[in-house]
């Protein structure tokens, strides 16, 4: 089969934008580290950079001497190269999300390059996250190759246009796109730089796709002044949890921002420039940022916690919802009472909803939150049958879930997904991915998740899922028979619902069999109505 590759070295941001953070968060939790759930921007390794800026907000007010808070931390021996090493390796391996057997880590002083070939850009992103994150890490060189099936370049075009269409914020740009032997290239102007990524990853969540080109303009009306831009970018670093524990110096002239200070992770540095990117910063210089992950200040930490008020909480979540491209748009209002915050209003697409309750999570000061936002489609909603078409096709473009043959129903506008995927991080991707179309309210996960194949005779198989099904479907209008060979369970017969149809795939699963061919017939509630043209029989690829 022909392939191709994209050419190294590439430098492109890593994308940040919420649309993967709630599937990515399982492949990003890291022993040893806080996790930490985005994906951030490339960065070079720390060097000694431009003077420091001169107004220092934040400081702790304490008696006590950093050194002592750190002393504990200094008597540590520091972390080798080859620890390191074997810490990245170990955590790609342990990823559902990446084939980490594929990827060649070195590390030189601590500097992490990571090389070999992967299918996907998406992958590859989630790869330099989890070496991002991991502790002693300064900086990841990413030499990693995308080699994917070769698409004819009109083709993959179209997809990465039908895919910017169907995202409910995307499909209000204006971006030009052209493909080349696998290279996606968009150009235009865009409102903003979190709206130039979100498209980018758009686009990147798109098979075929294997390097991204993205010339996207971001030309903001509401400019800011320097000061202006100064004090919203120090409010961003004040009140968000993921830089909960460092202080940084900024300086902005001309709306080009110079940072300095001290982080605990290279992660921390990547987020805090995109987070300067996303306020409005024309460039950003992090060369004055040193990464050890000594420099920890649990009293830092404690003192924005404990002081934080409600008022200061809830203009700071109210910050982040400007800041975010899903949920700019909508008037989210912000209710809090001792850190407890709820959220009321009307959104018009269901990513805004998760979007907006995953930005007040990861602000400082908040305890609990409490979504009662509705989803509501803002014109004339499109019918059930184009829903599931929509989210049928969305996922058939996905290069991690467009091997699986998932059934898609709706009804209400609300989506039920069912068949079997391969790992956890599947079935979050796919549930994200279905959340991300047009009209969609609810996401029902009916997904079953395949694990490794603990051989078993098919005699015992048999006699597992025959007492299986036999209490599962006990009306004689809902009867399902199973024969398995060679440990594949064949299930046949008819059903009402699709719900019965997965919990047939469930019990067959759940008897050993290594996978099952799904035969069953359904009476009712075909997916996607009466003009459904896919199979109606589950036989995996």
């Amino acid at each position: 089969m022909t392939s191709t590759s994209a050419s190294k070295p590439r430098r492109f941001r890593l994308i940040s934008t919420p649309a993967h953070r709630p599937f990515f968060q399982a492949a990003f939790a890291v022993a040893g580290v806080v996790f930490l759930a985005s994906s951030p921007a490339f960065s070079q390794t720390a060097t000694k950079g431009p003077p420091k800026a001169t107004q220092q907000p934040d400081k702790p007010q304490s008696t006590t001497p950093p050194q002592t808070r750190r002393e504990s931390l200094l008597d540590l021996p520091e972390l080798s190269d080859r620890v390191i090493q074997l810490a990245v390796e170990d955590e790609l391996l342990r990823s559902t999300s990446v084939d980490g057997h594929l990827i060649d880590v070195d590390v030189a002083d601590r500097v992490v390059t990571l090389s070999g070939r992967l299918n996907n850009i998406l992958a590859e992103q989630i790869a330099v996250g989890l070496a991002e994150r991991i502790r002693g890490v300064e900086s990841v060189v990413d030499e990693i190759e995308i080699v994917v099936d070769r698409r004819d370049n009109a083709e993959l075009k179209k997809d990465v246009l039908a895919a910017l269409q169907a995202d409910p914020i995307t499909r209000e740009l204006k971006v030009d796109v052209t493909a080349a032997d696998g290279t996606v290239t968009l150009a235009g102007t865009v409102p903003s730089y979190g709206l130039k990524t979100l498209a980018g990853e758009v686009a990147m969540g798109t098979k075929g796709v294997s390097e991204l080109k993205n010339d996207l303009v971001a030309d903001s009306k509401n400019k800011l002044t320097d000061n202006q831009l100064q004090q919203e970018i120090r409010e961003l670093y004040r009140f968000s949890a993921l830089l909960d524990d460092v202080h940084l110096d900024l300086d902005v002239k001309d709306a080009k921002v110079v940072l300095n200070g001290n982080v605990t992770s290279s992660f921390q540095k990547s987020y805090a420039e995109d987070l300067a990117w996303r306020a409005g910063a024309k460039d950003v210089d992090v060369r004055g940022v040193d990464v050890s992950w000594r420099h920890t200040n649990p009293l830092l930490r404690s003192q924005r916690y404990e002081k934080a008020t409600d008022e200061e909480v809830r203009a700071a979540v109210q910050r982040a919802f400007q800041h975010d491209p899903r949920v700019l748009s909508f008037d989210v209002a912000i209710q809090v009472d001792h850190g407890a915050v709820t959220l009321t209003g009307e959104v018009s697409h269901l990513t805004a909803k998760l979007s907006a309750e995953r930005d007040a999570r990861q602000t400082i000061g908040v305890r609990r939150v409490k979504n009662n936002l509705r989803t509501r489609w803002p014109d004339k909603p499109p019918t059930d049958e184009q829903i599931a078409d929509f989210t049928r096709q969305a996922l058939a473009r996905d290069p991690y879930v467009e091997k699986h043959n998932i059934v898609v129903e709706c009804e209400n506008a609300h989506v039920s997904l069912y068949g079997y995927v391969d790992t956890e991080f599947e079935k979050e991707h796919a549930v994200w991915t279905a959340s991300c179309q047009k009209g969609v309210v609810h996401v029902n996960d009916y997904l079953a998740v395949r694990k490794n194949w603990v051989p078993k005779s098919d005699a015992a198989i048999q006699a597992d899922l025959d007492d299986k099904l036999a209490y599962a479907f006990v009306d004689p209008d809902n009867q399902v028979t199973a024969k398995v060979v060679d440990g594949v369970a064949i299930l046949q017969g008819t059903v009402d619902t699709w719900y019965m149809w997965q919990t047939a795939m469930d019990q067959a699963i759940a008897a050993g069999a290594r996978r099952p061919h799904n035969l069953i017939e359904v009476r009712y509630g075909l997916p996607s109505g009466p003009h459904y043209y896919g199979p109606h029989n589950y036989v995996p690829r």
